[in-house]
């Protein structure tokens, strides 16, 4: 199992800690693991936007910084995953983990989620109409991503894996990465923009009042879905991407 191979590799891999007052938010994702939920319970970018400063990053929301750090300090990791190091993973390993996990979790979940949007379409949506317009961003949404993963697993993926096996091919190989890394990495920002929109109508996926079961069950399952692609968002553009292109190129996404 893939998960069996990344604690033998975490653990013979050193490790190096971030520390110090500079780090970009993406940086201190990656430092820290346990921030990620500090992160997704503020609704700070860590993600397409994860080049900004912790500073920046919380200026954007209206939080203190020197706040949300000390509560990162204090953080544990709730996923266990994330606290197994994957920056120390081979490219190999990371790209094995993404799609047994997240690509696989987005293939499996997205009919559910489907079926329990047009439920609750059908029986709120003349008092609710946030929720037609819900269940047309996530449609959007997957139809974008079932088409991203492909691309990612029949061009992007192998490639990358060609280049870490290549030795002497590399730099070459390194020049035909950046073009579909630039590609994934742009719509991953449409994705962002989409879940942004998600989050707005669902008042950050909190039902109403009159909510019903399935209708509660509905948004925390959205809410799930919205964690684990942001998770995925990370270990892609800040630390697989990462390793094939200048650290310094700013992104443009705002999730």
């Amino acid at each position: 199992m893939v998960i069996d191979l990344i604690k033998k590799y975490s653990m013979s891999t050193h490790i190096n800690t971030l520390e110090g007052n500079d780090l970009t938010v993406a940086q201190l994702a990656i430092a820290h693991p346990g921030a990620l939920a500090v992160f997704t319970k503020y609704n700070i970018d860590y993600c397409c936007g994860g080049n900004r400063s912790l500073v920046e990053a919380c200026h954007r929301v209206g939080l203190d910084p020197d706040l949300i750090r000390a509560e990162i300090d204090e953080a544990s990791p709730t996923d266990s995953a994330l606290a197994l190091k994957p920056e120390t993973w081979s490219s190999g390993l990371l790209i094995d983990f993404i799609v047994q996990n997240h690509h696989s979790y987005i293939k499996s979940v997205t009919p559910e989620i489907e079926a329990l949007l047009d439920r609750v379409c059908d029986r709120h949506g003349n008092d609710c109409l946030e929720l037609l317009k819900v269940r047309e961003c996530f449609r959007d949404l997957t139809e974008e991503l079932a088409l991203h993963m492909e691309k990612e697993e029949k061009v992007l993926f192998p490639l990358i894996r060609r280049m870490e096996l290549s030795g002497a091919e590399a730099t070459s190989l390194e020049k035909k990465v950046l073009g579909p890394i630039a590609a994934m990495e742009a719509e991953h920002e449409s994705a962002g923009d989409l879940i942004k929109q998600i989050r707005y109508l669902s008042n950050n996926y909190t039902p109403p009042d009159f909510a019903c079961p399935t209708f509660q069950i509905t948004y925390r399952k959205l809410k799930e879905y919205d964690n684990d692609l942001m998770r995925h968002i990370h270990l892609e553009n800040n630390i697989l991407f990462g390793r094939f292109k200048d650290s310094t190129t700013p992104s443009s996404c705002s999730i």
